[in-house]
Protein backbone atom coordinates (compact mmCIF):
# COMPACT_ATOMS: atom_id res chain seq x y z
CA UNK A 1 0.00 0.00 0.00
CA UNK A 2 2.94 2.46 0.34
CA UNK A 3 3.72 1.78 -3.02
CA UNK A 4 -0.12 3.01 -3.90
CA UNK A 5 0.48 6.18 -1.67
CA UNK A 6 3.77 7.16 -3.69
CA UNK A 7 2.37 6.35 -6.74
CA UNK A 8 -1.22 9.05 -6.15
CA UNK A 9 1.96 11.42 -5.03
CA UNK A 10 3.98 11.46 -7.82
CA UNK A 11 0.53 11.68 -9.96
CA UNK A 12 -0.67 14.48 -8.01
CA UNK A 13 3.04 16.23 -8.55
CA UNK A 14 2.88 15.44 -11.70
CA UNK A 15 -0.15 16.94 -12.24
CA UNK A 16 0.74 20.17 -11.11
CA UNK A 17 4.20 20.06 -12.61
CA UNK A 18 2.28 20.05 -16.52
CA UNK A 19 0.43 23.33 -14.94
CA UNK A 20 2.58 25.23 -17.52
CA UNK A 21 1.72 23.24 -20.48
CA UNK A 22 -2.05 22.89 -20.07
CA UNK A 23 -2.44 26.73 -20.27
CA UNK A 24 -2.26 28.55 -23.99
CA UNK A 25 1.21 29.63 -24.72
CA UNK A 26 0.19 33.82 -24.33
CA UNK A 27 -0.78 33.10 -20.65
CA UNK A 28 1.83 31.73 -18.00
CA UNK A 29 0.94 31.77 -14.20
CA UNK A 30 -2.58 33.33 -14.79
CA UNK A 31 -0.71 36.28 -16.52
CA UNK A 32 -1.50 37.67 -20.18
CA UNK A 33 1.81 37.84 -21.98
CA UNK A 34 3.30 37.99 -25.64
CA UNK A 35 3.58 34.61 -26.99
CA UNK A 36 7.07 34.45 -26.69
CA UNK A 37 7.34 35.45 -23.33
CA UNK A 38 7.56 31.72 -22.11
CA UNK A 39 11.49 31.35 -25.05
CA UNK A 40 12.82 34.53 -22.45
CA UNK A 41 14.47 33.99 -19.49
CA UNK A 42 12.23 35.59 -17.19
CA UNK A 43 9.68 32.76 -18.76
CA UNK A 44 12.14 29.71 -18.39
CA UNK A 45 12.91 30.54 -14.66
CA UNK A 46 9.55 31.07 -13.37
CA UNK A 47 8.08 27.70 -14.81
CA UNK A 48 11.76 26.08 -13.34
CA UNK A 49 10.75 27.40 -9.72
CA UNK A 50 7.10 26.47 -9.93
CA UNK A 51 8.64 23.13 -10.89
CA UNK A 52 11.56 22.50 -8.94
CA UNK A 53 8.60 23.50 -5.42
CA UNK A 54 6.53 21.08 -6.38
CA UNK A 55 9.70 18.20 -6.90
CA UNK A 56 11.13 19.11 -3.80
CA UNK A 57 7.74 18.40 -1.32
CA UNK A 58 6.61 15.47 -3.85
CA UNK A 59 10.24 13.79 -2.75
CA UNK A 60 9.63 14.56 0.48
CA UNK A 61 5.90 13.12 0.71
CA UNK A 62 7.51 10.16 -0.98
CA UNK A 63 10.38 9.57 1.51
CA UNK A 64 7.82 9.95 4.32
CA UNK A 65 5.28 7.79 2.59
CA UNK A 66 8.14 4.84 2.68
CA UNK A 67 10.33 5.42 5.93
CA UNK A 68 8.14 6.50 8.66
CA UNK A 69 6.42 3.79 10.65
CA UNK A 70 2.99 2.62 10.27
CA UNK A 71 1.26 3.74 13.04
CA UNK A 72 2.24 7.16 11.03
CA UNK A 73 1.35 6.36 7.49
CA UNK A 74 -2.62 7.07 7.79
CA UNK A 75 -1.95 10.62 8.65
CA UNK A 76 0.84 11.02 6.18
CA UNK A 77 -1.69 10.12 3.37
CA UNK A 78 -4.62 12.60 4.52
CA UNK A 79 -1.78 15.02 4.31
CA UNK A 80 0.24 14.49 1.71
CA UNK A 81 -2.07 15.72 -1.40
CA UNK A 82 -3.10 19.44 0.54
CA UNK A 83 0.72 19.89 1.31
CA UNK A 84 1.74 19.06 -2.21
CA UNK A 85 -1.38 21.30 -3.76
CA UNK A 86 -0.47 23.54 -1.07
CA UNK A 87 3.27 24.10 -2.09
CA UNK A 88 1.92 24.41 -5.57
CA UNK A 89 -0.79 27.24 -5.25
CA UNK A 90 1.70 29.45 -2.92
CA UNK A 91 4.61 28.96 -5.99
CA UNK A 92 1.76 29.79 -8.19
CA UNK A 93 0.65 32.61 -6.80
CA UNK A 94 4.06 34.18 -6.04
CA UNK A 95 4.76 33.93 -9.70
CA UNK A 96 1.74 35.30 -10.90
CA UNK A 97 2.52 38.54 -8.41
CA UNK A 98 6.51 38.28 -10.14
CA UNK A 99 5.17 38.15 -13.68
CA UNK A 100 2.13 40.62 -13.06
CA UNK A 101 3.41 43.62 -14.20
CA UNK A 102 4.62 42.57 -17.89
CA UNK A 103 0.91 41.85 -18.29
CA UNK A 104 -0.96 42.32 -21.66
CA UNK A 105 -4.42 42.75 -22.69
CA UNK A 106 -5.63 40.25 -25.36
CA UNK A 107 -7.92 42.26 -27.96
CA UNK A 108 -11.66 41.48 -28.06
CA UNK A 109 -12.84 40.83 -31.48
CA UNK A 110 -16.17 41.71 -33.03
CA UNK A 111 -18.42 38.35 -34.12
CA UNK A 112 -21.68 37.97 -35.99
CA UNK A 113 -24.20 34.97 -35.97
CA UNK A 114 -24.13 34.10 -39.71
CA UNK A 115 -27.08 31.72 -39.17
CA UNK A 116 -30.09 31.30 -37.28
CA UNK A 117 -29.14 27.69 -36.32
CA UNK A 118 -28.57 26.49 -33.26
CA UNK A 119 -25.45 25.19 -32.56
CA UNK A 120 -25.42 21.48 -32.60
CA UNK A 121 -23.35 19.42 -29.89
CA UNK A 122 -20.78 17.10 -31.42
CA UNK A 123 -21.84 13.57 -31.91
CA UNK A 124 -19.63 12.26 -28.95
CA UNK A 125 -21.89 13.92 -26.40
CA UNK A 126 -24.36 11.29 -27.14
CA UNK A 127 -21.65 8.75 -25.18
CA UNK A 128 -22.57 10.66 -22.02
CA UNK A 129 -25.27 8.40 -21.62
CA UNK A 130 -23.12 5.03 -21.26
CA UNK A 131 -21.86 5.85 -17.50
CA UNK A 132 -25.52 5.61 -16.31
CA UNK A 133 -25.75 2.14 -18.46
CA UNK A 134 -22.35 0.94 -16.54
CA UNK A 135 -24.18 1.83 -13.03
CA UNK A 136 -27.62 0.06 -14.11
CA UNK A 137 -25.88 -3.26 -15.57
CA UNK A 138 -23.72 -3.08 -11.73
CA UNK A 139 -27.10 -2.89 -10.31
CA UNK A 140 -28.69 -5.54 -12.25
CA UNK A 141 -25.40 -7.79 -11.27
CA UNK A 142 -26.22 -6.61 -7.56
CA UNK A 143 -29.52 -7.75 -8.33
CA UNK A 144 -29.32 -10.84 -9.57
CA UNK A 145 -26.45 -11.82 -6.89
CA UNK A 146 -28.75 -10.68 -3.83
CA UNK A 147 -27.87 -14.22 -2.79
CA UNK A 148 -24.14 -13.90 -2.69
CA UNK A 149 -23.77 -10.26 -1.24
CA UNK A 150 -21.80 -10.97 2.30
CA UNK A 151 -24.45 -9.47 5.20
CA UNK A 152 -21.28 -7.08 6.13
CA UNK A 153 -19.27 -6.16 3.92
CA UNK A 154 -15.97 -3.44 3.25
CA UNK A 155 -16.98 -0.28 1.38
CA UNK A 156 -13.69 1.75 2.95
CA UNK A 157 -10.18 0.96 3.15
CA UNK A 158 -6.87 2.78 5.08
CA UNK A 159 -3.88 4.10 4.09
CA UNK A 160 -2.59 0.31 5.08
CA UNK A 161 -5.28 -1.28 2.67
CA UNK A 162 -7.25 -2.64 5.70
CA UNK A 163 -11.06 -1.86 5.11
CA UNK A 164 -12.23 0.49 8.00
CA UNK A 165 -16.00 1.46 7.38
CA UNK A 166 -18.29 -1.61 6.19
CA UNK A 167 -22.05 -1.73 5.02
CA UNK A 168 -24.58 -4.19 5.59
CA UNK A 169 -26.42 -6.18 2.71
CA UNK A 170 -29.96 -3.59 2.59
CA UNK A 171 -31.20 -1.48 -0.21
CA UNK A 172 -29.26 1.44 0.83
CA UNK A 173 -25.81 -0.44 1.72
CA UNK A 174 -25.71 -2.04 -1.48
CA UNK A 175 -26.94 0.55 -4.13
CA UNK A 176 -26.30 3.54 -2.10
CA UNK A 177 -22.87 3.89 -4.11
CA UNK A 178 -24.24 3.23 -7.76
CA UNK A 179 -27.49 5.96 -6.21
CA UNK A 180 -24.70 8.65 -5.40
CA UNK A 181 -22.68 8.37 -8.69
CA UNK A 182 -25.77 8.56 -10.44
CA UNK A 183 -26.18 11.99 -9.22
CA UNK A 184 -22.97 12.81 -9.99
CA UNK A 185 -22.88 11.45 -13.66
CA UNK A 186 -26.01 13.62 -13.83
CA UNK A 187 -23.72 16.88 -12.36
CA UNK A 188 -21.22 16.26 -14.61
CA UNK A 189 -23.41 16.13 -17.82
CA UNK A 190 -25.35 19.01 -16.73
CA UNK A 191 -21.67 21.05 -16.58
CA UNK A 192 -20.85 19.60 -19.82
CA UNK A 193 -24.38 20.87 -21.70
CA UNK A 194 -23.75 24.23 -19.45
CA UNK A 195 -20.23 24.67 -20.55
CA UNK A 196 -20.78 23.95 -24.69
CA UNK A 197 -23.93 26.47 -24.73
CA UNK A 198 -22.64 29.04 -22.12
CA UNK A 199 -19.08 29.63 -23.31
CA UNK A 200 -18.00 31.41 -26.20
CA UNK A 201 -17.25 29.46 -29.86
CA UNK A 202 -13.90 28.64 -29.48
CA UNK A 203 -12.05 25.19 -30.30
CA UNK A 204 -11.58 24.30 -27.04
CA UNK A 205 -14.90 23.54 -26.05
CA UNK A 206 -15.08 20.28 -27.81
CA UNK A 207 -12.37 19.02 -25.42
CA UNK A 208 -13.96 20.53 -22.38
CA UNK A 209 -17.01 18.98 -23.10
CA UNK A 210 -14.75 15.43 -24.11
CA UNK A 211 -12.94 15.50 -20.90
CA UNK A 212 -16.22 15.96 -19.12
CA UNK A 213 -17.51 13.30 -20.68
CA UNK A 214 -14.33 11.16 -19.86
CA UNK A 215 -14.61 11.95 -16.24
CA UNK A 216 -18.52 10.86 -16.35
CA UNK A 217 -17.18 7.45 -17.56
CA UNK A 218 -14.45 7.38 -14.34
CA UNK A 219 -17.12 7.79 -12.07
CA UNK A 220 -19.53 5.68 -13.05
CA UNK A 221 -16.74 2.66 -13.79
CA UNK A 222 -14.98 3.60 -10.24
CA UNK A 223 -18.13 3.43 -8.64
CA UNK A 224 -19.44 0.80 -10.37
CA UNK A 225 -16.51 -1.76 -9.16
CA UNK A 226 -16.83 -0.25 -5.51
CA UNK A 227 -20.27 -1.50 -5.54
CA UNK A 228 -19.45 -5.15 -6.89
CA UNK A 229 -16.15 -5.48 -4.76
CA UNK A 230 -17.80 -7.92 -2.18
CA UNK A 231 -18.42 -10.37 -5.06
CA UNK A 232 -15.72 -9.87 -7.17
CA UNK A 233 -13.22 -9.46 -4.44
CA UNK A 234 -10.86 -7.06 -6.38
CA UNK A 235 -7.91 -5.72 -4.28
CA UNK A 236 -8.21 -2.53 -3.48
CA UNK A 237 -5.12 -1.37 -5.31
CA UNK A 238 -6.80 -1.66 -8.63
CA UNK A 239 -9.81 0.86 -7.80
CA UNK A 240 -7.07 3.25 -6.30
CA UNK A 241 -5.28 3.11 -9.46
CA UNK A 242 -7.68 3.17 -12.10
CA UNK A 243 -8.20 6.84 -12.00
CA UNK A 244 -4.51 7.60 -12.73
CA UNK A 245 -4.11 5.00 -15.40
CA UNK A 246 -7.34 6.73 -17.28
CA UNK A 247 -6.42 10.68 -16.88
CA UNK A 248 -2.83 10.37 -17.44
CA UNK A 249 -3.31 9.66 -21.25
CA UNK A 250 -6.54 12.25 -20.81
CA UNK A 251 -3.61 14.44 -19.55
CA UNK A 252 -1.27 13.46 -22.39
CA UNK A 253 -3.62 14.38 -25.13
CA UNK A 254 -4.89 17.81 -23.35
CA UNK A 255 -1.38 19.20 -23.31
CA UNK A 256 -0.58 18.03 -26.84
CA UNK A 257 -3.71 20.27 -27.88
CA UNK A 258 -2.43 22.89 -26.03
CA UNK A 259 0.80 23.26 -27.83
CA UNK A 260 -0.74 23.41 -31.18
CA UNK A 261 -1.83 26.82 -32.65
CA UNK A 262 -5.60 27.81 -31.97
CA UNK A 263 -8.29 30.20 -32.46
CA UNK A 264 -7.57 34.02 -31.03
CA UNK A 265 -7.61 33.88 -26.58
CA UNK A 266 -10.62 34.16 -24.42
CA UNK A 267 -10.56 38.59 -24.67
CA UNK A 268 -11.33 38.97 -20.89
CA UNK A 269 -10.33 42.08 -19.14
CA UNK A 270 -7.21 41.78 -16.69
CA UNK A 271 -9.28 43.59 -14.10
CA UNK A 272 -12.10 41.47 -13.82
CA UNK A 273 -9.81 38.53 -12.92
CA UNK A 274 -9.69 38.11 -8.66
CA UNK A 275 -6.46 36.21 -6.88
CA UNK A 276 -5.75 34.91 -10.89
CA UNK A 277 -8.21 32.66 -11.10
CA UNK A 278 -11.57 33.89 -10.19
CA UNK A 279 -13.32 35.79 -12.71
CA UNK A 280 -16.29 38.13 -12.00
CA UNK A 281 -17.97 40.28 -14.89
CA UNK A 282 -21.10 41.88 -14.58
CA UNK A 283 -20.81 43.04 -17.82
CA UNK A 284 -20.05 39.97 -19.89
CA UNK A 285 -23.28 37.66 -20.96
CA UNK A 286 -21.18 34.36 -20.93
CA UNK A 287 -21.60 31.96 -18.07
CA UNK A 288 -18.05 30.22 -18.71
CA UNK A 289 -14.78 31.61 -19.75
CA UNK A 290 -11.74 29.97 -20.45
CA UNK A 291 -9.08 29.39 -18.09
CA UNK A 292 -6.01 31.54 -16.95
CA UNK A 293 -5.00 28.77 -14.63
CA UNK A 294 -4.93 25.35 -16.13
CA UNK A 295 -6.69 23.83 -18.98
CA UNK A 296 -10.70 24.44 -19.65
CA UNK A 297 -13.16 26.96 -18.71
CA UNK A 298 -14.17 28.71 -15.12
CA UNK A 299 -17.29 30.09 -14.04
CA UNK A 300 -18.15 33.96 -14.80
CA UNK A 301 -19.03 34.59 -11.15
CA UNK A 302 -20.98 37.56 -12.05
CA UNK A 303 -23.59 35.02 -13.53
CA UNK A 304 -26.43 33.57 -11.24
CA UNK A 305 -26.68 30.32 -12.94
CA UNK A 306 -22.78 29.43 -11.70
CA UNK A 307 -24.71 29.90 -8.32
CA UNK A 308 -27.00 27.55 -9.51
CA UNK A 309 -24.84 24.91 -10.47
CA UNK A 310 -22.31 25.34 -7.97
CA UNK A 311 -25.47 24.85 -5.33
CA UNK A 312 -26.27 21.61 -7.45
CA UNK A 313 -22.94 20.24 -6.53
CA UNK A 314 -23.71 21.26 -2.91
CA UNK A 315 -26.63 19.08 -2.51
CA UNK A 316 -25.12 16.47 -4.48
CA UNK A 317 -22.54 16.38 -1.90
CA UNK A 318 -24.71 16.62 0.74
CA UNK A 319 -27.27 13.78 0.25
CA UNK A 320 -24.31 11.51 0.35
CA UNK A 321 -24.93 10.55 3.75
CA UNK A 322 -28.43 9.75 3.51
CA UNK A 323 -27.71 7.94 0.36
CA UNK A 324 -24.54 5.90 0.84
CA UNK A 325 -24.28 3.62 4.24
Amino acid sequence: MRLVLCAVSVFIGGLLYAVPNMTRREILFAVPLPPDFRDRSEGREAISAFRTTIAVVVLACVGLLLFLPARLLGAIAAAMPLAIVLAAGISFYQQYRKLAPAAVQFKRLREAELTAQPERLPWFAWLAAGPFVILGAAAWYLHLSWSRIPARFPVHWGANGQPNRWAERTTRGVYGPLFFAAELCTWLLVMALAGWFGSRRSPWRSVVLGLLVTVQYLMGVVFALISVQALLGLPVWVIALLPIAVLIPVITITINKMSQPSGPPDPTPNECWKGAIFYYNPNDAVLFVEKRAGFGYTFNFANPWCWVLLGGLALVIASAPFIVA
